[in-house]
């Protein structure tokens, strides 16, 4: 059976360690492709610093030249909160005869438990997460049953840290950025 991964996320902006995780996940295990899903309306942030249009072309930018990923605009084109299980069930009736697994971040695995509809989603799918620094995963972590784990290191920074360093310290800022878009929010005047 293939093994499709979906990872989802406001991506404000999309940086180094999301391509790092998309490019360890599809290596490790073996995945016939790993789908970017942008959020039209995260169910668990207030704010978005940049317009989902803005958001996409960035994704588009850093992921342009690697194999095995897409980008969908499941989320976008329904223009109001999708909630993950809605996002699954709609990759799940689209490819059938694939597994769907979802990549979440540790911090997010330890939050699983406020999500919508969240027995639902974790009886019918499993879970990839990568380990982010600082969050501690034990054997009484909650759906730990239905995760498999990335085990190599990945570059640890959010994107929240870049867009205070696009404000304090461009340098640093652009370190943490692909290229193009770095040069896509400087002209755009993004995160100012």
């Amino acid at each position: 059976m293939n093994k499709i991964a979906i990872f989802g996320g406001s991506f404000d902006p999309v940086h180094k360690a999301h391509i790092q995780i998309s490019k360890l996940v599809l290596e490790t295990f073996n995945l016939k492709k790993l789908i970017f899903v942008v959020a039209y309306a995260p169910p668990h942030k207030n704010k978005q610093y940049a317009g989902v249009k803005d958001r996409i072309e960035m994704l588009r930018l850093a992921t342009k030249n690697l194999e095995h990923i897409e980008i969908s605009l499941y989320e976008e084109e329904k223009q109001s909160v999708v909630y993950s299980y809605q996002t699954l069930d709609y990759f799940q009736r689209t490819y059938p005869l694939s597994e769907i697994f979802m990549v979440i971040g540790s911090d997010s695995l330890i939050e699983l438990h406020t999500w919508e509809n969240i027995d639902y989603l974790t009886s019918k799918y499993k879970f990839i997460v990568v380990k982010r620094s600082g969050i501690c995963i034990d054997a009484a972590t909650k759906y730990l049953d239905r995760c498999i784990f990335v085990d190599k290191e990945i570059v640890d920074f959010s994107s929240t840290l870049v867009r205070y360093y696009l404000k304090n310290d461009k340098a640093k800022a652009s370190k943490m950025l692909c290229k193009d878009v770095y040069n896509y929010i400087t002209e755009n005047g993004l995160y100012r």
